[in-house]
């Protein structure tokens, strides 16, 4: 059946509720690009984001029945992106204590798709890697609300329901994230600086 692209996200839900796989299809293609970006801000791994963005679809997928439209549809797929994030943090924790060392993926090279001036493609390079520096030095879940709002758009009422917690938590970590990445960043910034001087 062919799912009008004016339908609203909760719409959409409800009818994938009753497994209509057109009205999934809608909100995949909706959503998918957010979902990877979130989870890339997460990781910093273009490879790690996919397969956490098809496993967030997946999940929404085989957990369809149990939705209840309480809220905006994207702070209800943002709940299971986090859900699922921290459950891949505590695997890798796991096999970390086992002593056991994963396989580094190859991160996402900004690098190849930037074209034109090699120059260009390294500083833009060496810009990402100290921007995913900075936000891997902040706890979990500042990181989460900063890429929730900063590089997601969310609202804070709606990172306040995925997070399942008052919305003045979440501005609080929001503050001390921009803060803390703000001062990381400073310190890379300066020490480059007096290298090149």
């Amino acid at each position: 059946m062919e799912v009008d692209a004016a339908v609203p996200d909760v719409a959409l839900m409800l009818r994938v509720c009753e497994g209509d796989e057109s009205a999934f299809a809608v909100l995949h293609d909706r959503y998918q690009h957010r979902v990877l970006n979130f989870f890339f801000g997460m990781s910093g791994n273009a490879h790690t984001a996919n397969d956490l963005c098809q496993e967030t679809f997946l999940r929404i997928w085989k957990v369809r029945k149990r939705y209840k439209a309480t809220g905006p549809f994207p702070a209800y797929l943002f709940a299971v992106a986090r859900m699922i994030w921290l459950e891949r943090r505590r695997e890798q924790q796991k096999v970390w204590r086992l002593g056991v060392r994963l396989d580094a993926d190859d991160g996402w090279d900004v690098a190849a798709d930037a074209g034109g001036n090699p120059d260009v493609r390294a500083a833009r390079s060496e810009m990402q890697d100290r921007i995913f520096r900075a936000l891997e030095d902040l706890p979990e879940e500042q990181r989460i609300v900063f890429v929730m709002r900063n590089i997601q758009g969310l609202s804070l009422e709606d990172i306040a329901r995925s997070l399942d917690c008052p919305v003045n938590t979440v501005r609080s970590r929001k503050i001390l994230a921009v803060k803390k990445v703000r001062h990381l960043l400073e310190k890379v910034f300066a020490s480059s600086l007096d290298r090149t001087i």
